[in-house]
């Protein structure tokens, strides 16, 4: 819903965050209350859900399911009903947006409650390489996408066994591969310093990959399961 309904309304947070979390369609209550809590969150999560619509319709564009939405809370319509190849994939590569979104906006300052990454300097770094640089917070994002994207499912209490219940538990596995295939693939990004690039210095941070190459990642799990 937040992918369909982008908040437009800055004025609205200055209010509260009563009037935009009510407003959106198709959160679950725990994800209205975490709406409620982490209002500033909510325009990135938006942001993380739109750039991962436009990943599918380019993973599928030549395909007879082209990954098209509706104007409706489930986004992609009906197929989103069939536990099918094809939903496990708009499960995973939404759930990958939004860490991609969310860690951004962390070492972008656009969220008080995380900054720049604190990843531990990797042990295969040279020794005189510096590491520290103000790195994407892809901890802070992972945390934060299992907590608001799996709230709509944990919520649920179905029968033990029941094909709801298997269908919850195939949501929450598609989720998490999402969300690992961005942790996969940040990898360390360096910048030369020195006079006139000798690159006598090097200072070096965590840095997210390419959403297209995450979205690439996902598509292979695709086509091979």
């Amino acid at each position: 819903s937040l992918a369909m309904n982008p908040i437009q309304r800055p004025e609205m947070y200055i209010i509260g965050a009563q009037p935009v979390c009510s407003q959106l369609p198709g959160l679950s209550p725990g994800q209205r209350k975490l709406c409620q809590l982490y209002q500033e969150h909510m325009v990135f999560i938006g942001e993380g859900a739109r750039s991962a619509i436009k990943e599918c319709q380019y993973q599928f564009r030549q395909r007879r399911w082209n990954c098209s939405t509706v104007d409706n809370t489930s986004v992609f319509g009906r197929v989103m009903k069939i536990g099918s190849r094809e939903t496990a994939f708009t499960y995973a590569v939404s759930a990958a947006g939004v860490v991609n979104a969310i860690s951004r906006a962390c070492r972008e300052g656009e969220l008080s409650s995380c900054g720049c990454s604190r990843t531990a300097r990797p042990k295969d770094l040279p020794r005189d390489w510096l590491w520290g640089g103000c790195g994407d917070n892809v901890e802070y994002g992972y945390r934060f996408a299992k907590e608001f994207v799996d709230a709509k499912e944990r919520e649920k209490n179905y029968v033990r066994g029941s094909e709801e219940q298997a269908r919850m538990l195939m949501n929450l596995q598609n989720n998490e591969a999402g969300r690992r295939a961005v942790y996969k693939l940040a990898d360390v990004a360096c910048k030369c310093h020195g006079v006139s690039g000798s690159c006598s210095l090097k200072t070096c941070w965590l840095q997210l990959a390419d959403f297209r190459k995450v979205g690439d990642l996902l598509k292979e799990k695709y086509d091979s399961a």
